[in-house]
């Protein structure tokens, strides 16, 4: 990620989708076609084809968390495979057949799609892919068919967002563009740290996606200068002072040592204001690698519920040791 997008873009991802012609979507795939498919891809892709069993936990999360493959993943009938290569993962009968990911695009969104489409033409000399004259590529998610791309962007955004009122502003300016902005709330949350923001395009029946994407890209660009306007700002526009900020600071790390954060979302949003204020330039007892360190941790899979006693265990222990 290049450091103009640092601490404002948490994640980025742009996948391409694509299913298969005589085999069922993923949601009703049984396991004997899913296991077809993924011998079928095992010809092409050797032993480069793990299943979603064989993989560790952290890498299972991290691609949750990216938006790679699904939260209910692991609880699906279908065989799930997947693929790492240098620049693009594959996920094999997950929402859909394919799942073609690039994530090191560094905001140049025509890179990514152009080198999602390379590969796709590769994958289409070896397919048929299901295809419809009147809705384009047809995908498990109405929303993705037509060209079946899904972009996806987590955004931090304490400075620009500071209310519903500019956060709705912003989602009615974005919508006219085919950008669709909302809160990132997890699966089996009901709430969230409220400066999180998770950025998508909609809309895919789109014969010009080189100016479709030209738009979004400069969109994006739009968002990250005005955050780093308001982050410059942030003390003036607020009414605060130094001393203001490190008394919050002081109550933040107050209640993580105190043992008082018993829910995934108190543990989120006094780590991503502790992280606001160092990106702010101010001193914290936790670095930011250690808040990512912590918040991903605090977050995975494993943990049910906002409640969830291990969580609590976890978080309580790791600050004992530090």
């Amino acid at each position: 990620m290049i450091d103009y997008y640092k601490d404002i873009v948490l994640e980025n991802n742009l996948s391409l989708k694509r299913n298969i012609e005589g085999y069922n979507f993923p949601i009703s795939l049984s396991e004997k076609d899913s296991l077809e498919i993924i011998e079928k891809f095992r010809e092409i892709y050797g032993d480069e084809l793990i299943l979603l069993d064989e993989m560790d936990e952290n890498t299972l999360n991290k691609l949750i968390n990216a938006g790679k493959i699904s939260p209910d993943s692991k609880n699906k009938e279908a065989v799930i495979g997947l693929v790492f290569k240098d620049d693009y993962i594959l996920v094999i009968n997950d929402s859909d057949h394919i799942s073609i990911n690039i994530s090191t695009f560094d905001g140049d969104l025509k890179f990514a799609y152009d080198r999602a489409m390379d590969i796709e033409k590769e994958l289409d000399e070896k397919f048929d892919f299901s295809f419809s004259p009147q809705y384009g590529y047809l995908t498990s998610f109405g929303r993705n068919s037509g060209n079946g791309i899904e972009i996806r962007l987590k955004l931090f955004l304490f400075g620009l967002l500071d209310n519903t009122q500019a956060f709705l502003t912003l989602k009615s300016s974005l919508a006219h563009d085919g950008i669709f902005l909302t809160r990132f709330v997890p699966d089996y949350f009901k709430s969230y740290d409220d400066d999180i923001y998770i950025l998508k395009n909609f809309g895919n029946y789109r014969e010009k996606m080189d100016e479709y994407l030209k738009n979004f890209e400069e969109n994006i660009d739009i968002i990250i200068r005005n955050e780093r306007r308001f982050r410059r700002d942030f003390q003036s526009l607020n009414g605060l002072n130094d001393e203001d900020i490190k008394d919050s600071i002081k109550i933040l790390e107050d209640n993580l040592e105190s043992k008082n954060l018993k829910t995934l979302t108190s543990m989120v949003n006094c780590l991503y204001d502790l992280k606001k204020y160092n990106v702010l330039g101010f001193k914290t007892k936790l670095s930011n690698q250690e808040i990512d360190y912590l918040i991903f941790n605090i977050s995975k899979d494993k943990y049910k519920g906002n409640r969830d006693s291990e969580r609590y265990e976890f978080l309580n222990s790791y600050m004992e040791a530090r």
